[in-house]
């Protein structure tokens, strides 16, 4: 019986995509179902799939038509629904796969049935030229559930592209909040690790990187004037769901220094609204950057 869902939300892709498709048609183990989400994409992404689709492949194909862009958070949440098994792995739609992909994610299913989350270090790939640069970017999680939260507080890096997701544990509307889905655009997987730390559930670190991740110049990270508003809601979320003082003085301390990236952007502070007269607490974020160099030691020695 297959458990493990391959999710790929696209929009606009049809640059990369059947690079990508190619990818997952040549995976060594087949034991997988393919979701695609196509997110109201205006190219000729439609076309490339379905032609991929009316080809012959060892595994089953489920493809979702969006007539619109409903956004990364909503079509995030469209993968959670309509997975045709119990874990699901998100897919950029610009990214690719190595051929041992299903079958690291299939092994670490099998042996850990209590993990939450699987973060797989990736390879990265150079803008739109396929340039592997031989970076290898790691994810941050470690044993300890205290470190975790603490870590989930200062907002460190989470659950990442390639991951895998046990619904299972998390339940098809794991993302479901009071903020509307378009002020979340871009943070979903801000959300998601931060919901999954902060229900006590565990995310496991994957040494090994079967999934190349492409940086490009759309992403959240260099689009602040876009995605202020999604950003300021993330923190807002992440402070009123602080357990404590201090998980809630470690979501502020991040606040000034991302008001350095966003450049104080209006939209920004809409989405803090009135968290942000607590910025004055921005002079701790120096315990962020320990606890983050703290869990890379933890890791490295482990």
């Amino acid at each position: 019986m297959k458990r493990l869902t391959l999710g790929v939300l696209t929009f606009n892709d049809g640059k990369y995509l059947k690079e990508l498709l190619d990818s997952i048609d040549k995976q060594g183990n087949t034991n997988f179902d393919l979701l695609i989400i196509i997110n109201g994409s205006t190219d000729n992404s439609s076309s490339i799939i379905e032609n991929f689709k009316n080809l012959t492949h060892d595994f089953e194909i489920k493809l979702v038509h969006n007539p619109e862009n409903y956004g990364s958070f909503s079509g995030t949440k469209q993968l959670f629904i309509n997975a045709t098994t119990s874990y699901l792995s998100i897919i950029h739609g610009d990214d690719l796969l190595k051929s041992n992909y299903v079958e690291v994610a299939n092994k670490y299913i099998d042996s850990n049935p209590d993990i939450c989350a699987f973060n797989f270090d990736l390879n990265e790939i150079e803008g739109g030229e396929n340039i592997f640069t031989g970076n290898v970017i790691k994810s941050g999680w470690t044993k300890f559930s205290a470190v975790n939260r603490f870590l989930v507080s200062g907002l460190n890096p989470g659950v990442m592209p390639g991951a895998v997701l046990n619904l299972s544990k998390l339940g098809r509307t794991f993302l479901d909040t009071e903020i509307d889905d378009i002020k979340l655009n871009g943070t979903e997987d801000i959300l998601l690790w931060q919901k999954i730390i902060r229900s006590s559930n565990k995310i496991m670190r994957v040494p090994i990187s079967p999934y190349y991740y492409r940086r490009h110049s759309n992403q959240i990270s260099k689009n602040f004037e876009v995605y202020g508003l999604s950003l300021g809601c993330a923190r807002r979320v992440n402070f009123l769901t602080a357990r404590n003082k201090f998980e809630r003085l470690l979501c502020i301390s991040e606040i000034k220094y991302e008001f350095s990236l966003v450049n104080f952007n209006k939209s920004y502070l809409e989405g803090l609204d009135d968290i942000i007269k607590y910025k004055i607490f921005s002079l701790f974020r120096f315990i962020n950057i320990f606890i983050r160099r703290f869990a890379n030691l933890i890791n490295f020695c482990s």
